[in-house]
This record gives structure tokens, C-alpha cells and sequence, in this order.
């Protein structure tokens, strides 16, 4: 615990906080990348470009923060993180948002302050997290993707 309160101290400027988690989005990205190649079904439609995938389920329950957040907060339990006071839920919960699913998750939680153009400083906490693999989609059909949330 002591090295996560060392570093939810430390103060981030707004362009280190933007590169590090385009840095973690991307690495999370570009890993699965290579394994998706040409499996993902990109169906083309005229002057509309590629269709979405569809829509995986969420899975069911998660953090009650009015509304209800359909995701858990996997981490150890001796964390709590500085601003919203939410206890991490520990290290064998959960963490893809998707029902149906066999893949893999990149998890990143960020905790600091940022200072506006103004002066104004103000607290920053985040939770991204990028999913990559096979799902079950709400029409039941098998797919693959690739999802990030931030």
C-alpha cells in the first residue's frame, strides 16, 4: 500500500497523464493486434464503411455507485483509491465487462491531481481497461474484437 500512496501524491502534468494512458491503450491494442489479423468479420456496407460489431452482454452485477456500473474492481483489497474512496474488490474478481468471454484484459487505474490552463487543480482518478478476444454477442452469435473503456 505504501507504494500506491507515494505515487497518488504525485503530481502529473496533463499531457504525462494523456501520453501514459494512450500509451497503455495502445500497447493493450497493438498486442492483440497480431492475433485478431484477418478473424474479426468486417462487413462493408455501400458509402458506410465498416459495420460495427455487435454489441457484447455486460455481465451481471458489479459496483453499485448509483447507477449500477456493470464491472468489477479487481485489485487487492488492501487499496482503496484516494477520491472516490471505492475498495478494490481483489486480485481473483473479474475484470473484462463482458458476459461470454475468452480473451484477454489490460487493466489500468490512475490516481493524481492535474492543473488546468487556469490554475485550477483538480483530483484525477481513472479506471481503463482494454479487452481483446471471443464473446458471445447479444444476438448469440460467436465473435471476436477487440473493446476498450475508459
Amino acid at each position: 500500500m505504501r507504494h500506491f500512496c507515494r505515487h497518488s501524491i504525485m503530481q502529473t502534468g496533463r499531457r504525462s497523464f494523456l501520453v501514459g494512458t494512450a500509451g497503455t491503450i495502445a500497447a493493450g491494442i497493438a498486442t492483440s493486434l497480431g492475433r485478431l489479423g484477418a478473424s474479426v468479420d468486417f462487413r462493408t456496407f455501400p458509402d458506410h464503411g465498416p459495420s460495427p460489431l455487435p454489441a457484447p452482454k455486460p455481465i451481471q452485477g458489479g459496483v453499485n455507485l448509483p447507477p449500477l456500473i456493470h464491472e468489477f474492481l479487481s485489485g487487492p483489497e488492501t487499496i482503496t483509491l484516494p477520491f472516490s474512496h471505492i475498495t478494490l474488490q481483489g486480485v481473483n474478481v473479474e475484470p473484462s465487462t463482458i458476459t461470454d468471454f475468452k480473451g484477454v484484459t489490460v487493466l489500468a487505474y490512475h490516481a493524481g491531481t492535474a492543473t488546468g490552463n487556469d490554475g485550477t487543480k483538480y483530483n484525477l482518478e481513472t479506471d481503463i481497461r482494454v479487452m481483446e478476444g471471443e464473446y458471445v454477442a447479444e444476438n448469440g452469435k460467436q465473435r471476436e474484437g477487440i473493446f476498450a473503456e475508459m
